[in-house]
Protein backbone atom coordinates (compact mmCIF):
# COMPACT_ATOMS: atom_id res chain seq x y z
CA UNK A 1 0.00 0.00 0.00
CA UNK A 2 1.45 3.12 -1.31
CA UNK A 3 -0.86 5.73 0.57
CA UNK A 4 -1.46 6.41 4.14
CA UNK A 5 -4.05 8.51 5.40
CA UNK A 6 -5.53 10.43 9.16
CA UNK A 7 -8.88 11.40 9.59
CA UNK A 8 -10.23 14.15 11.71
CA UNK A 9 -13.43 15.59 12.65
CA UNK A 10 -14.27 19.16 12.58
CA UNK A 11 -17.85 18.94 13.04
CA UNK A 12 -19.75 18.91 10.47
CA UNK A 13 -16.71 18.25 8.70
CA UNK A 14 -14.43 15.27 8.11
CA UNK A 15 -10.91 16.01 7.16
CA UNK A 16 -8.58 13.38 5.43
CA UNK A 17 -5.32 13.95 4.97
CA UNK A 18 -3.58 12.08 2.47
CA UNK A 19 0.56 10.97 2.38
CA UNK A 20 1.74 9.01 -0.25
CA UNK A 21 0.23 7.64 -3.53
CA UNK A 22 -2.91 6.32 -5.26
CA UNK A 23 -2.00 4.74 -8.63
CA UNK A 24 -3.65 1.15 -7.59
CA UNK A 25 -6.72 0.36 -6.58
CA UNK A 26 -4.88 -1.26 -3.37
CA UNK A 27 -3.25 1.85 -2.70
CA UNK A 28 -6.91 3.28 -1.58
CA UNK A 29 -9.13 0.31 -0.70
CA UNK A 30 -8.90 0.88 2.54
CA UNK A 31 -9.19 4.67 2.85
CA UNK A 32 -12.45 4.19 0.35
CA UNK A 33 -13.83 1.75 2.83
CA UNK A 34 -13.48 4.54 5.35
CA UNK A 35 -14.48 7.15 3.67
CA UNK A 36 -17.97 5.17 2.91
CA UNK A 37 -18.45 4.01 5.97
CA UNK A 38 -18.14 7.53 7.22
CA UNK A 39 -20.75 8.96 4.78
CA UNK A 40 -22.89 6.23 5.83
CA UNK A 41 -22.62 8.04 9.45
CA UNK A 42 -23.65 11.63 8.19
CA UNK A 43 -20.00 12.77 7.68
CA UNK A 44 -20.43 13.98 3.88
CA UNK A 45 -19.07 17.22 4.22
CA UNK A 46 -15.57 15.94 3.45
CA UNK A 47 -11.97 17.57 2.83
CA UNK A 48 -8.98 15.61 1.32
CA UNK A 49 -5.54 17.03 2.29
CA UNK A 50 -3.77 16.50 -0.84
CA UNK A 51 -0.61 18.28 1.12
CA UNK A 52 1.78 15.00 1.06
CA UNK A 53 -0.26 13.11 -1.44
CA UNK A 54 3.15 12.95 -4.03
CA UNK A 55 1.35 10.95 -7.12
CA UNK A 56 -2.08 10.24 -8.54
CA UNK A 57 -3.51 8.74 -11.89
CA UNK A 58 -6.73 7.45 -13.61
CA UNK A 59 -6.90 5.09 -10.52
CA UNK A 60 -7.06 8.46 -7.78
CA UNK A 61 -8.79 10.47 -10.09
CA UNK A 62 -11.52 7.80 -10.23
CA UNK A 63 -11.63 7.25 -6.37
CA UNK A 64 -12.03 11.28 -6.05
CA UNK A 65 -15.21 10.96 -8.57
CA UNK A 66 -16.53 8.79 -7.08
CA UNK A 67 -16.38 10.11 -3.85
CA UNK A 68 -17.73 13.38 -4.93
CA UNK A 69 -20.87 12.04 -6.54
CA UNK A 70 -21.37 9.34 -3.37
CA UNK A 71 -21.52 12.90 -1.04
CA UNK A 72 -23.22 15.04 -3.74
CA UNK A 73 -26.25 12.83 -3.69
CA UNK A 74 -26.17 12.78 0.19
CA UNK A 75 -26.51 16.67 -0.10
CA UNK A 76 -22.35 16.72 0.75
CA UNK A 77 -19.46 17.80 -1.14
CA UNK A 78 -16.31 16.97 -1.53
CA UNK A 79 -13.49 20.07 -1.51
CA UNK A 80 -10.00 19.48 -2.26
CA UNK A 81 -7.27 21.21 0.09
CA UNK A 82 -3.54 22.42 -0.46
CA UNK A 83 -3.47 20.77 -4.12
CA UNK A 84 0.28 21.36 -5.42
CA UNK A 85 3.47 20.20 -7.03
CA UNK A 86 2.76 16.50 -9.52
CA UNK A 87 -0.83 16.21 -8.29
CA UNK A 88 -1.93 19.89 -9.39
CA UNK A 89 -0.51 19.24 -12.84
CA UNK A 90 -2.70 16.47 -13.61
CA UNK A 91 -5.71 18.01 -12.45
CA UNK A 92 -5.05 21.13 -14.19
CA UNK A 93 -4.08 18.96 -17.47
CA UNK A 94 -7.52 17.08 -16.88
CA UNK A 95 -9.38 20.34 -16.05
CA UNK A 96 -10.57 18.51 -12.59
CA UNK A 97 -10.04 22.01 -11.24
CA UNK A 98 -13.09 23.06 -12.68
CA UNK A 99 -15.09 20.11 -11.05
CA UNK A 100 -13.99 20.38 -7.44
CA UNK A 101 -13.61 23.12 -5.40
CA UNK A 102 -10.22 23.78 -4.46
CA UNK A 103 -8.75 25.61 -1.41
CA UNK A 104 -4.97 26.82 -0.48
CA UNK A 105 -5.09 25.19 2.81
CA UNK A 106 -7.07 22.66 4.84
CA UNK A 107 -8.36 25.47 7.32
CA UNK A 108 -9.97 27.60 4.25
CA UNK A 109 -11.49 24.06 3.26
CA UNK A 110 -13.38 23.54 6.60
CA UNK A 111 -14.64 27.24 6.56
CA UNK A 112 -16.19 26.23 2.87
CA UNK A 113 -18.77 24.03 5.24
CA UNK A 114 -19.29 26.53 7.87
Amino acid sequence: MNLQFDVHIDDPVIVYALDGKITTEEDFAELEAEVFKNLNQNYYRIVFDVANLTHTNSMGISFFMRTLTKARIMNGELVLASLDGNVKKIFDIAKLNEVYTIYPSTELAIKHFK
